[in-house]
């Protein structure tokens, strides 16, 4: 498993960018060999199975609050 941590950033600089909302995922749940994103700021897990080019324009809204961007 690939864990990357993603870069937080403030909520008024989304602009165009796709927000998704993160919903838990438990640890279990991660495919042993797939990538896992974590929230830069609580590091808990917000993403799971994606490729990151699928990444470049979306934000993903953890359910701390916080904004991430690869």
């Amino acid at each position: 498993m690939i864990m990357t941590s993603m870069r937080v950033f403030p909520g008024l600089f989304v602009g165009r960018r796709e927000v998704i909302q993160a919903v838990e995922v438990a640890q279990e749940q991660a495919e042993p060999a797939g990538s896992v994103f974590i929230c830069g700021a609580c590091e808990e897990i917000v993403l799971t199975g994606c490729d990151t080019d699928e990444l470049r324009d979306v934000v993903v809204k953890c359910r701390c609050g916080e904004f991430n961007q690869l």
